[in-house]
């Protein structure tokens, strides 16, 4: 790992412990035994730090995206296992999400960003919902209006699950995982055909 990787590694790690308020470059310079001078060199501020982790989460969501592109006849396991992995990088990245407000404020780029990304997600998520109906997964009654609103739904449901878990239970690691993606999981239940339940208690 060279230092530019580490300065992510630390301040990620700094980040989630306690928030991005609290914590300054002297401070990751300091978990690190460098110099704030050495971490400036990469990094002018706080703010360039957060946006490269932005950008890092954003990258790693990109390519779980990209391997479920409609056309490779995708079953309801595989969505499940992109649906495990988005909560346990959610998770990783925490701080990202419990502070989202105040990042997009500190750092116009992931607001930018942000928006772009959840009109191309949205996008995807209705031809992979398509795709399920077609299979005959989803059920073929659903109207458009209610597939649209689902997307929007699940895109509020993860952008919010960390601050709910943070306020009702402060459930940490495996188990905070483990149960709210099993709530967000439980919403595609009334869209399953007969074909679909048995497909999603294979994978339950």
């Amino acid at each position: 790992m060279n230092t530019k990787e580490k300065i992510i590694a630390t301040s990620l790690a700094l980040f989630n412990e306690q928030g991005i308020d609290s914590i300054t470059i002297r401070h990751i310079a300091k978990e690190m035994g460098i110099s704030h001078g050495n971490i400036q060199y990469y990094y002018k501020n706080n703010n360039e730090i957060i946006l490269a982790l932005y950008q890092q989460l954003a990258a790693q969501f990109s390519a779980m995206i990209n391997t479920m592109e409609p056309g490779s006849q995708m079953e309801l396991a595989t969505f499940r296992a992109s649906v495990k992995y988005s909560f346990q990088l959610m998770y990783e990245y925490r701080f990202l999400l419990l502070h989202f407000v105040e990042v997009v404020r500190r750092v116009p780029e992931v607001r930018e960003s942000y928006r772009e990304l959840s009109r191309q997600r949205e996008i995807q998520f209705q031809l992979i919902f398509k795709q399920f109906v077609e299979q005959k997964v989803f059920r073929a009654d659903i109207p458009d209006e209610i597939w649209s609103s689902l997307s929007k739904q699940l895109f509020i449901m993860a952008d919010g699950w960390l601050s709910t878990n943070a306020i009702t239970g402060n459930l940490k690691g495996e188990e905070a995982i483990a149960l709210y993606e099993r709530v967000f999981w439980h919403q595609f239940f009334p869209l399953l055909t007969t074909k679909g339940i048995r497909q999603y208690q294979a994978c339950s």
